[in-house]
């Protein structure tokens, strides 16, 4: 795990500095909406954060479906039930 953390702590580092080195002004748009001018790096930070968010929760809700199945599983041992093979 310390391993995991490390690589997040450079992947953030390098994300900070390639932002800090392209702090231009540029034009967004985005389906109907546009900006005229935003910093670069402001884009830069946005796009990891939602990509961060949007990993985050797509992780959150597999370790919710693995924990559920977890509990059936302990459930079933505990009354006896013998459990199925499953196949996926």
């Amino acid at each position: 795990m310390p391993l995991v953390f490390l690589l997040i702590v450079v992947f953030a580092l390098a994300v900070a500095l390639f932002a800090l080195q392209n702090a231009a002004p540029v034009r967004v748009s985005f389906l109907v909406w546009e900006s005229k001018e935003a910093p670069l790096a402001a884009v830069i930070l946005i796009s990891v954060a939602a990509g961060v968010v949007l990993v985050s929760l797509i992780g959150f809700v597999q370790r919710w479906k693995l924990r559920t199945r977890i509990r059936q599983l302990e459930s079933q041992l505990r009354s006896g039930e013998p459990i199925p093979p499953r196949c996926e």
